[in-house]
C-alpha cells in the first residue's frame, strides 16, 4: 500500500470548545489508486490531508506512508518524506512568480534530488503546456496555472499525490479537462492520488469516492476496474 490510515482520531478547539473532528478513521490507498474525498466545509478534509502530509501531529491512530510510520518520525524525517514521497497540489497553485513555467515545473524535482529534464518535458507535453515554458505565472490563466502546478508536483515522481480542491477556481470545462489529465498522469506513473473536492462530478471520476461527515469516513461509491 502507498498509504494506510488506521483508527485515526483528531480533536480541535473552536468557539464551542473541544470538537471531535475525526473519529476512528481508516483508509487504505494502493499504488496508482485515485481516491475522491468529499465533505462539507469544516468537516476535516484539509486536516486529514495535513495529517497525511505530516504537517499536523497525529493525536491518536497511525498513518503509514511508503513504509514510514508517521507518528514515530521526527521533523527531519517528515520533511524528507515530503520531499521524496509526497506531491501536493494546492487550490491557490502556490507557484513561484519569479520563476518561469519551466523552472517552476523543475522545482520540486530538484528539491528531491530527482531532476529529470526528459520527464519534465514529457509532463509538459502530456499537460499541454509546452508552449508556456518560457512564460511566467502572472501571464497564465487559471487552467494553465493548475496544469503547471500538477506538472511541478509530478516532476519529483511522488508515491502519493495530495490535491486540495485542485479545480475549485476553475469553470466546469477546465475542471473536467484538468481532472482527466491528472488521472491519466497518475495512472501512467503508478502514483496514488487523494483528491479533496466539492464537486460530485469530479469525485465520480475517481476509483473510489468517500464522504467525511461527523468525523466518520464512509465509502460512497467504487468505480468498476479500469483497464490499464
Amino acid at each position: 500500500m502507498s498509504l494506510t490510515i488506521e483508527s485515526l482520531s483528531h480533536q480541535i478547539t473552536d468557539g464551542h470548545g473541544q470538537r471531535q473532528l475525526l473519529s476512528d478513521v481508516s483508509l487504505a490507498v494502493g499504488a496508482g489508486e485515485c481516491i475522491g474525498l468529499m465533505g462539507d466545509s469544516g468537516s476535516g478534509k484539509t486536516t486529514l490531508l495535513n495529517l497525511i502530509a505530516g504537517l499536523e501531529p497525529i493525536q491518536q491512530g497511525q498513518i503509514t506512508l511508503a513504509g514510514v510510520l508517521m507518528a514515530q518520525a521526527n521533523d527531519k524525517q517528515l520533511s524528507e518524506l515530503r520531499k521524496q514521497k509526497l506531491g501536493i497540489i494546492f487550490q491557490q497553485y502556490n507557484l513561484l512568480s519569479s520563476l518561469s513555467v519551466q523552472d517552476n515545473i523543475a522545482f520540486s524535482a530538484k528539491l528531491a534530488g530527482r531532476y529529470d529534464a526528459d520527464l519534465c518535458r514529457e509532463l509538459a507535453q502530456q499537460l499541454e503546456i509546452e508552449s508556456l515554458l518560457t512564460q511566467y505565472p502572472q501571464t497564465l490563466s487559471g487552467g494553465e496555472l493548475q496544469r503547471v502546478a500538477i506538472a511541478r508536483a509530478m516532476s519529483a515522481q511522488p508515491k502519493l499525490l495530495l490535491a486540495d480542491e485542485p479545480t475549485g477556481n476553475l469553470d466546469d470545462n477546465n475542471s473536467h479537462r484538468v481532472v482527466a489529465l491528472l488521472m491519466k498522469l497518475v495512472k501512467s506513473h503508478d502514483t496514488a492520488l487523494v483528491l479533496v473536492t466539492h464537486s460530485v462530478h469530479v469525485a465520480a471520476t475517481m476509483d473510489k469516492r468517500y464522504q467525511l461527515a461527523n468525523g466518520q469516513l464512509t465509502l460512497v461509491n467504487q468505480s468498476p476496474k479500469r483497464d490499464g
